[in-house]
């Protein structure tokens, strides 16, 4: 799927928009890491859109040798995003996405479930997409398991090679 310029730079505007709503990142932050991914009050979607939610997170990102997306409770922080951030217009394509894809989601072969994620309207796709993104590489689970993450790094070195198979590292 082709991004216009124009559905990109909405798209890094929504992101560049949470620095500006701290909330919802505090309020992701105070989930316990341990806590099931079913026990979970949601802010926006309905108890059965959340469970869809979670498996559209997990599709995105799912697990591999790296934990995936339900493990990082994605689907929390893009609750609480879409809630707090998006515009009553993006919440509600976003809860027409989900009921479209409905309880048996979850049910379907990965395949399946992808390309029935790519069917959704582009901006809505998108927008699912870049907040399950968001909240998994700046999760503790994502940063120091699916990226390189130094607490402390060392000096600055602006210009450095990966090996192969060597991590991206994290914020």
């Amino acid at each position: 799927m082709d991004l216009t310029r124009r559905q990109t730079l909405f798209g890094l505007s929504a992101l560049a928009g949470h620095a500006l709503f701290p909330g919802v990142l505090e309020s992701f932050a105070r989930l316990p890491r341990e806590a099931s991914p079913d026990v979970w009050t949601p802010e926006l979607v309905s108890a059965a859109q959340g469970a869809v939610l979670a498996e559209v997170a997990e599709t995105i990102v799912p697990k591999t040798s790296t934990p995936g997306a339900k493990d990082a409770r994605v689907h929390v922080f893009v609750d609480s995003a879409l809630k707090r951030c998006a515009t009553a217009d993006q919440q509600r394509a976003a809860v027409a996405a989900l009921d479209s894809l409905g309880a048996g989601f979850a049910a379907l072969p990965s395949a399946e479930r992808a390309a029935r994620l790519k069917a959704i309207d582009g901006p809505t796709f998108a927008l699912l997409r870049d907040l399950t993104l968001v909240g998994y590489f700046t999760s503790e689970v994502g940063a120091t398991e699916a990226l390189a993450y130094v607490a402390v790094p060392g000096a600055y070195r602006g210009c450095t090679d990966l090996k192969p198979g060597q991590k991206a590292w994290a914020m």
